[in-house]
């Protein structure tokens, strides 16, 4: 088990993570302003990069540069007379923080509210950037923070098939998400998303969910046809109303100079006006569900079975979806397939919730299988909660066990950003997040060293 070490000296600048710091920031902004640099024995750059002596200078949050040696200039007016930003130097390895593709994390308000509506998004009920806007949340970042956690991901809903929309967070100043990277949409199949023989159904459900959007896009299709029609039609109704006014005037007039007994029959008939064709009703749900058919919206997918899986693929094969497995547990099973359809597996750290049959196979060996196949593998808490704090110890386990730890590294930084969305995240280099972690020895998975999270100043 990786030690930690979680008091944070804030001589050397990894400030302690406890309280709220009293600035105010805007939704738009981090909140972090100042600028310095650090200087580490090492820093993990992006998996199998590791340079020594490491420096790197923070500005706002976010890195400047990352070097070998000091480059820090002077700073000041043109006549001269500035200062170099300040220096702080540390003992250890500085990497990147950890992106959790997979928490329990959510505001208050969101949690509480138990709605099951499909186009529900965990965006709206964010709170605003003010010192104590939520103060459970907060004391959720802080534990995220504490593992090592730079950015992570708020689920739209935990039950059901259809979860609603959730979204990739960073964390502010205040210890509180701001909403970025890719707009995603989420469902659930099986047993993730229901209990008994209705499980079963799940899959099918889901396949339905897509046909009927599908449908309705196609009823435009037809919609336009009738329209075209329609406008046809009302021409030619538009020449027969005016035809039968004059009928009608000229039947009227020899009415008149009739006698009663002689007068002729009622006259002629008004022709029926065209019906117009009814518009395809939208609904928000559906929209959503047709931002995904157009490769704008990421769709999430918690299932665990091979039955449930094979029938993902094919439906990511039929509309050609952008698409992540979540859980995971028989993804091994068919790893060639996923990784030739493109399709990520995001694995929880924690024991497989809804597992079934004997063959409880290691979380080691489902990855290696993955791995090897060419599958993108994301490494996270996976629902439950205060299992961040795990991610390092499983991580590190998965090492000892023989995996490739440059393979696992990224399974914990750059792939679960990459699926994210989160350009600013997963590496040490130029223009990326300041929130860092730094390890007491020469790896993140030395079991034998401390580390600290670094949070921007």
């Amino acid at each position: 088990m990786i030690a930690r070490s979680l008091l944070i000296a804030a001589a050397c600048g990894f400030v302690p993570l406890s309280g709220l710091q009293a600035q105010e920031d805007s939704a738009a902004e981090t909140g972090y302003t100042r600028t310095y640099a650090i200087r580490a024995d090492a820093a993990w750059l992006a998996p199998g990069r590791v340079i020594s002596p490491a420096y790197v200078q923070i500005s706002d949050g976010r890195i400047d540069w990352v070097s070998t040696q000091d480059a820090r200039r002077e700073s000041g007016g043109l006549i001269g007379g500035g200062s170099k930003p300040r220096l702080l130097e540390v003992k250890g390895t500085l990497s990147a923080g950890i992106v959790d593709a997979w928490t329990t994390m959510g505001p208050t308000a969101f949690l509480r509210d138990r709605r099951n509506d499909p186009a529900r998004s965990v965006v709206d009920d964010l709170p605003v950037q003010v010192a104590n806007a939520d103060s459970s949340l907060v004391r959720q970042v802080l534990g995220a923070r504490e593992a090592g956690v730079a950015a992570a991901y708020l689920s739209g809903g935990r039950d059901g098939l259809r979860r609603g929309v959730g979204s990739a967070v960073e964390f502010s100043a205040l210890d509180l998400p701001l909403a970025t990277g890719r707009a995603t949409l989420e469902f659930g199949v099986g047993r993730a998303a229901a209990d008994g023989p209705s499980a079963s159904y799940q899959a099918e459900e889901l396949e339905g969910v897509f046909r009927e959007a599908q449908s309705w896009r196609d009823s435009w299709d037809d919609y336009d046809e009738k329209l075209e029609k329609y406008q046809e039609d009302l021409e030619k109704f538009d020449e027969k109303f005016a035809k039968y006014l004059e009928e009608k005037e000229k039947h009227e007039a020899e009415s008149a100079a009739q006698d009663e007994d002689k007068k002729k029959d009622d006259g002629p008939k008004m022709p029926k006006r065209p019906k117009r064709p009814k518009k395809p009703e939208s609904k928000a749900s559906r929209d959503l569900v047709l931002e995904a058919l157009d490769g704008s919206r990421l769709v999430r997918v918690e299932a665990n079975s091979l039955s449930d899986l094979q029938r993902l693929l094919a439906l990511q094969k039929e509309f050609d979806l952008d698409m992540v497995i979540l859980g995971g547990y028989d993804a091994d099973r068919i790893a060639e397939k996923l990784a030739k359809a493109g399709i990520a597996v995001i694995l929880p750290v924690m024991p497989d919730h809804h597992a079934t049959g004997a063959d409880h196979r290691s979380l080691a060996s489902r990855y290696r299988r993955l791995h090897e196949a060419g599958v993108q593998i994301a490494l996270a808490s996976g629902g439950a909660e205060g299992a961040e704090l795990l991610l390092l110890a499983r991580a590190g386990e998965l090492v000892a066990e023989g995996v490739d730890q440059d393979a696992v590294w990224a399974s914990l930084t750059t792939i679960p950003a990459e699926l994210l969305g989160l350009s600013d995240y997963g590496r040490l280099t130029s223009g990326k997040s300041a929130t860092m972690v730094l390890f007491g020895g020469s790896s993140p998975f030395d079991a034998s060293a401390s580390f600290k999270a670094h949070k921007p100043r």
